[in-house]
């Protein structure tokens, strides 16, 4: 999330986005413009490699093409984890994301309806099992939220692959769960009718009372790119409140979660 102690909840409509924890701009604690954001604390690894699966054709979208993601020979791992997500490549069909640890190798993945497969690697020091939910924003950015459990590393599906979303210190953009104090969680709120848009959240619990702020992320050229926007902040509120519950999770919509398998 971002402003110095920016962080978020939605907590009955307070959108906005971006807290590393609760979303992350990368880099540096303090960016030009005196904020801080999930992304701006130093990321646990992640460093994806994506694997190019697929081209598209000239009538295609930042996020897939008319007809889907061409087909490919790649396969998804027998020992993979798969679940429904939304429609990533923009044929009008679901897809599926999937998560599997292939030789000690960490692997996120797309299969998409038209039989593309690609996929990026990604480290995690937590000792939870990570989980992945795919959604398709309102203005068009197919996402994909990695939850290594003591951060989110945002990914956008363009051209038929898992590209890194990058923040303003050209990092990938990351929100934090708490981990560094920059944020808590992530969610995606509806402005207007507009569609979906991605938020950070920082609850922050004292006592019996918490404060929640809500920072809004601003994506760019289909999700390539990702800075914080304006942040709200919601005080006075009661620790066990709904909110303050929602800024400490990572959600998008009705967007279900595929868990990373285990053992």
């Amino acid at each position: 999330m971002s402003t110095r102690r920016t962080a978020t909840i939605l907590g009955a409509a307070i959108m906005v986005a971006a807290l590393l924890g609760a979303c992350s701009d990368g880099g540096t604690d303090t960016p030009p413009d005196g904020t801080t954001t999930a992304s701006q604390t130093p990321s646990e690894g992640t460093e994806p490699s994506t694997t190019d699966a697929g081209t598209t054709d000239p009538a295609s979208t930042e996020s897939g093409t008319a007809a889907g993601c061409a087909a490919t020979d790649d396969t998804v791992p027998p020992e993979a984890e798969l679940g429904p997500t939304a429609d990533l490549d923009g044929d009008g069909a679901a897809d599926e994301l999937w998560l599997a640890d292939v030789d000690g190798t960490h692997m996120l993945g797309v299969q998409t309806a038209s039989g593309a497969v690609f996929s990026t690697e990604f480290t995690s020091a937590a000792p939870q099992a990570a989980s992945a939910l795919g959604q398709v924003l309102g203005d068009g950015s197919a996402i994909v939220l990695l939850d290594t459990g003591r951060e989110v590393p945002l990914y956008a599906v363009i051209d038929c692959a898992l590209t890194p979303t990058q923040n303003d210190q050209a990092e990938q953009y990351t929100f934090d769960r708490g981990f560094t104090g920059y944020g808590t969680g992530v969610g995606c709120i509806d402005v207007d009718g507009g569609g979906l848009s991605l938020v950070g959240y920082l609850a922050e619990v004292e006592g019996e009372r918490a404060t929640v702020t809500t920072t809004a992320i601003e994506l760019s050229d289909g999700g390539a790119a990702a800075s914080n926007g304006e942040a709200t902040e919601q005080t006075d509120l009661d620790a066990d409140d709904p909110a303050v519950e929602a800024a400490s999770e990572v959600s998008c919509g009705d967007a279900e979660p595929v868990m990373e398998p285990q053992g």
